[in-house]
């Protein structure tokens, strides 16, 4: 009985797939922000499209939190 090993995955590379999985949203929404310019990706052929996992994580602008109370 042999089984089937996954290939090695490169862990500064991602699918559309598992982009939209990390930022909980949906592929059309992964796909929009790559054509936006958001997020860094690229084309690997005709068909395959991979994500730099990094600008994943550089998305976004920190929160203020400011108190209500104050003016």
């Amino acid at each position: 009985m042999t089984t089937q090993t996954e290939p090695p995955r490169d862990p500064d590379w991602t699918t559309i797939a598992e982009a939209a999985e990390i930022l909980r949203c949906s592929t059309k929404t992964i796909r929009r922000m790559i054509y936006d310019g958001e997020i860094e990706a690229v084309r690997i052929g005709k068909r395959l499209i991979r994500i730099k996992v990094s600008s994943l994580r550089d998305l976004g602008e920190p929160m203020a939190w400011r108190d209500p109370t104050q003016s």
